[in-house]
């Protein structure tokens, strides 16, 4: 699951797992961003904050409102400059033919384009939208229980151990997956120890097309990938358990960020060819997961494994939809592997 669609208003969660917001810990995510940091945050995470009337949440859309106007200054001055920019080009292109105006002239005119799109998307509204796109990088809600206490929490879905230094966490692989059979090798300081859920309502995936099509690549052909969504059959909220860490490190900024728990995929989804899917677990085993024994996995690996009675669909390919296959890298043709006998973490 590279990307999901996923519950993004912190008050549903709290509503459904009756369980309390967080507000300091979403304040300090909002005034990172505010303040320049690389943050990502859904706009409808922006806007279920923009849309709540309880006085303690008047800090919150201060800073949202802060850096949505910070935004839409730098569309606006992104626009201006690439206007002229092109004007500059079409002088130019006028004057003498010139490859380099004419490629000037293309790019301004793309970029004005993503530009307006920006600014248009931070000025609408997403009036009762509480659902919304989430990818690698991306803070959204997540459930934690700490101390007894059920809490959301913003996290980065791309988790970073807490025994793993910040100058490593690249060589990681798939650090946004957590492996349902290396839960007690790489994963072994978090699972049993810090478990989450989020609410998906369905998942991306990018598939190999040859695979799609089910016949082999073919000689001289590129790999190439598609993305398609895979929805729950029956149509349901999937309840997907999450590995997450605390990061901190003295003179370091903390971070909260988490993974989700993936496992060998269904054969309707390796039909469709992907390898991996995530694990999704019945709703009434959610405060099991949440509340978890570091001396008693068992338990864990029995949540896990009551999954509900549930097949996924996706939307079937089309000539249209394979015209946007793009470059792939080789391992998607094999996301499961044998993990090392003796997987361990890069500390």
């Amino acid at each position: 699951m590279y990307s999901a669609t996923v519950w993004t208003d912190p008050k549903l969660y709290a509503a459904h797992f009756g369980g309390q917001v967080d507000l300091n810990a979403f304040h300090e995510s909002f005034r990172r961003r505010a303040d320049g940091d690389r943050v990502s945050i859904p706009t409808e995470v922006d806007q279920s904050f923009l849309e709540a009337q309880e006085p303690d949440f008047e800090p919150l859309r201060d800073l949202v409102i802060r850096h949505r106007l910070a935004q839409i200054r730098a569309a606006d001055e992104e626009i201006a400059s690439q206007v002229a920019r092109l004007a500059d080009a079409r002088r130019r292109f006028g004057s003498q033919q010139s490859k380099g105006a004419g490629h000037s002239a293309r790019m301004s005119t793309h970029k004005i384009a993503a530009a307006r799109r920006r600014r248009a998307a931070l000025a609408q509204n997403v009036d009762g939208c509480q659902l919304g796109r989430m990818f690698p990088g991306s803070f959204v809600p997540i459930v934690t229980v700490q101390d007894g206490k059920t809490l959301i929490r913003p996290m980065r879905y791309q988790c970073r151990p807490s025994n793993v230094e910040r100058r490593m966490e690249n060589l990681l692989e798939s650090p946004h997956h957590a492996r349902k059979d290396g839960l007690k090798g790489r994963w072994r300081t978090e699972f049993g120890h810090t478990h989450g859920v989020i609410a998906v309502e369905s998942f991306f995936e990018a598939v190999a097309l040859h695979r799609l099509r089910n016949r082999p690549l073919l000689k001289d052909e590129s790999l190439a990938a598609l993305e398609l969504e895979f929805f729950p059959n029956p149509r349901q909220t999937l309840y997907v358990p999450c590995l997450w860490s605390h990061w901190q490190r003295p003179g370091r900024v903390n971070l909260l960020s988490f993974a989700t728990i993936v496992d060998r995929a269904p054969a309707e989804v390796q039909a469709a060819g992907q390898d991996i899917c995530p694990v999704v677990i019945k709703r009434e085993n959610v405060i099991a997961w949440l509340n978890p024994d570091p001396d008693d996995l068992a338990t864990s690996y029995a949540v896990l494994e009551d999954r509900p009675s549930v097949t996924f669909d996706h939307f079937p390919s089309s000539a249209e939809r394979e015209r946007l296959a793009r470059p792939a890298p080789a391992k998607i043709i094999n996301l499961w592997k044998t993990p090392a006998v003796n997987e361990t973490l890069v500390a």
